[in-house]
């Protein structure tokens, strides 16, 4: 294999959490490499929403970010008000910031 013969390979294992996020990067764009020219419209929704439930997630973390920003953040997702998922983020909300 071509990552065995540059050494990549044994170097990326010895970075702790980084590796792990180096190699799903990596398994990531070889995904995406082999196929080219195919269109994979369910991956990519669900990159989308990996996406969006990691900025809702570091959002939540962040303790000075204010419920508005908050809000309109997940309304800009799609997510409608109202809705049981919208409900959900902003019991999480109230539960995390108070």
């Amino acid at each position: 294999m071509i990552l065995e013969r540059t050494g990549w390979a044994e170097g990326v294992s010895g970075r702790g959490a980084n590796a792990v996020s180096e190699k799903e990067d990596f398994k990531d764009v070889m995904a995406e490499e082999t196929a080219r020219g195919r269109r994979q419209p369910k991956k990519a929704v669900t990159l989308a929403r990996q996406r969006m439930i990691r900025k809702v997630a570091d959002m939540l973390a962040d303790p000075g970010c204010e419920k508005r920003t908050f809000l309109a953040v997940i309304r800009e997702y799609g997510i409608k008000e109202g809705s049981p998922e919208f409900l959900q983020l902003c019991e999480l909300w109230d539960a995390r910031h108070g």
